[in-house]
């Protein structure tokens, strides 16, 4: 037994050997953990120090030279008040349009020629445009089609179609949300028109001249083979419902002959008809079907001649009478001081900051 004790002791000693290491290693574990999170606290401490010195930067043109930004803001929204109160008053009024046979190019177009006119104050086109004197002409300020109003089913249900007309690789890479982002000034299926003018009366006799816009060649050729597809198939259908019409005649003669015929012919059955005339009363159903059915493609046809018949078709009209502009981003009582404001600071930074660069000596 003696002799096992240095074995003993010596695997004791081993192990504390091991144990102290591992206590070792955890202590600089531990270390270097305290010291990430310190570093981490003193990075986040400089940073907010870093932004707050660059708020008081920001902020000390404003402090140092703030009575002079008062003082010159202050006249601003006077001067401002005085423009806004002297200028004349410009009116404003809408109509929604629901363009067909992309006449929406031509009226997008249009738009932006008319506003260019009026930029160039070319007002005797103008008035021979919208059929107005040039007094009126001279009292529209501008023009501008935006995309009408649509809601979330609306923009759903264009999804929906735009899927089904794609390919299917395609289809997959398309999300909703990317859909919404490719959408442009072309996209949509009503267009909003506004007109801001001096007059408050005019704009019922602008809508004129605005009808004329969907006018152009291509889009009346694409209403022209639309009706011609939709006399085709018209005159495809009535053909087919007078041969059908002949058909059930014969159906019906037959009926009668065999009604009248004493003699039967094929197996009788228990209610007195034949075989044969249970498969002519068959087929004059089915045929009775059928010129349903063709009945009901008519109608369709008619339908569809009657949702689209014109390049355009007016959702909501003009007022007769327009309403006041009052959006604040076209008051100078707003805007001459808020342009003041960023003129002086950029101006008194620009000052510290080539003070700071003359004084630098590195």
């Amino acid at each position: 037994m003696n002799s096992n004790l240095p074995e003993n002791s010596n695997s004791n000693i081993s192990q504390k050997q091991q144990n102290s290491t591992d206590e070792v290693d955890l202590i600089v574990l531990f270390n270097y953990i305290g010291k990430g999170f310190s570093n981490l606290f003193k990075f986040i401490g400089k940073l907010f120090i870093y932004l707050f010195k660059g708020l008081i930067y920001l902020l000390k043109p404003i402090v140092i030279y703030g009575k002079i930004i008062a003082i010159v803001m202050s006249v601003c929204v006077i001067l401002g008040y005085l423009i806004d109160k002297n200028k004349p008053v410009v009116y404003t009024s809408n109509m929604l349009v629901k363009p067909y046979y992309d006449s929406k190019f031509q009226l997008i177009n249009n738009v932006k020629y008319y506003n260019s006119l009026l930029s160039n104050k070319n007002y005797e086109d103008i008035a021979k445009i919208f059929h107005i004197d040039t007094v009126t002409a001279k009292s529209i300020k501008k023009l501008e089609v935006n995309p009408g109003p649509e809601t979330e089913t609306d923009l759903i249900i264009e999804y929906e179609e735009f899927l089904q007309n794609t390919d299917s690789v395609t289809a997959s890479k398309f999300t909703y949300e990317k859909f919404l982002d490719r959408r442009d000034i072309y996209s949509p299926k009503i267009y909003e028109i506004s007109v801001e003018s001096l007059k408050n009366d005019i704009f019922n006799d602008l809508e004129v001249g605005l009808n004329s816009t969907f006018e152009n060649k291509y889009s009346k050729r694409l209403m022209e083979k639309r009706n011609q597809l939709l006399d085709f198939q018209k005159e495809t259908i009535n053909s087919s419902l007078v041969k059908i019409d002949s058909l059930q005649k014969v159906y019906i003669s037959v009926l009668e002959e065999e009604s009248k015929s004493q003699s039967r012919k094929g197996m009788t059955i228990s209610d007195g008809l034949s075989f044969e005339k249970d498969k002519s009363v068959t087929k004059e159903y089915e045929l009775f079907n059928k010129e349903i059915e063709l009945r009901a493609q008519l109608v369709e046809i008619e339908t569809e001649r009657l949702e689209e018949d014109s390049l355009f078709e007016i959702v909501s009209s003009f007022k007769s009478v327009g309403n006041q502009v009052t959006a604040i981003s076209k008051k100078y009582m707003f805007i001459l001081p808020l342009i003041a404001f960023i003129l002086l600071y950029v101006v008194f930074a620009g000052i510290k900051i080539i003070k700071f660069i003359k004084n630098y000596e590195g």
